[in-house]
């Protein structure tokens, strides 16, 4: 199966039997298989209809598991996306611990980017100095963030880390994020954009207009070549 550059879905629904899919045969080609999972409401859809619908079609026991970003809380929190993985998608499917590698949200922050940088750095392949993972999966805020990188936070665009400690500008909720330069580094990158609140912003960055470098999503560009949008109508009703 092949993705275009961008791809507008009639639902949530049809956009994730097509990424799945896709995902299947990626997972196929490989004999292990590293993905980086997304928070926020998307991906709990996407886990849902993953577990009812692809329990059968997908090797998961090849893929191993990390997190783009985590917010700084314990793992039982209803706020972490390390639980709601966990609740929708990783012990419905039976995914060993052992391939699970989650961000530890309730430590110190700056302590944490600099543990899971080094998990990350000691569990994957490492290109040009930097961990390198087969699958990003990326959501985009209604400002135009993406993992937890932020507006207010342009010049951790530059951060030759691996991973950093973020605090939200409106919540002031401490956050460990990956940085662009992992992004950047994967394989490839997949946008999950639904819901009309992110119309405004994805055609300001899907069509390179200037004010979108005010947003951390203009700036995903894997040196790999291989970055997909995948939008349902309503984040992107002109296709």
């Amino acid at each position: 199966m092949t993705l275009t550059t961008h791809n507008t879905f009639p639902s949530v629904a049809e956009l994730t039997s097509t990424f799945a899919d896709w995902l299947g045969e990626l997972v196929a080609s490989k004999d292990s298989f590293s993905i980086a999972l997304s928070g926020g409401r998307t991906p709990i859809f996407i886990f849902d209809y993953l577990v009812a619908n692809y329990r059968d079609k997908i090797e998961w026991q090849k893929i191993k598991f990390y997190w783009g970003d985590e917010r700084c809380v314990s793992p039982e929190d209803a706020e972490s996306n390390y639980r709601a993985a966990m609740e929708h998608l990783l012990l419905p499917l039976g995914i060993p611990a052992a391939n699970i590698f989650r961000i530890q949200g309730e430590d110190d922050p700056e302590d944490e980017a600099l543990r899971y940088a080094q998990v990350l750095r000691d569990t994957l392949p490492i290109v040009n100095g930097v961990p390198k993972l087969d699958l990003v999966l990326l959501g985009m805020g209604a400002d135009g963030h993406t993992a937890s990188i932020f507006p207010n936070r342009l010049d951790l665009l530059a951060s030759a880390r691996v991973c950093e400690a973020v605090t939200h500008p409106e919540s002031g909720q401490s956050r460990v994020t990956i940085t662009m330069q992992v992004i950047n580094r994967a394989e490839r990158v997949v946008f999950l954009v639904t819901g009309a609140d992110k119309t405004e912003k994805v055609k300001l960055i899907t069509g390179g207009k200037q004010n979108a470098k005010l947003f951390p999503a203009t700036y995903v560009n894997p040196s790999s070549g291989q970055l997909y949008w995948l939008f349902d109508q309503a984040a992107n009703p002109k296709p």
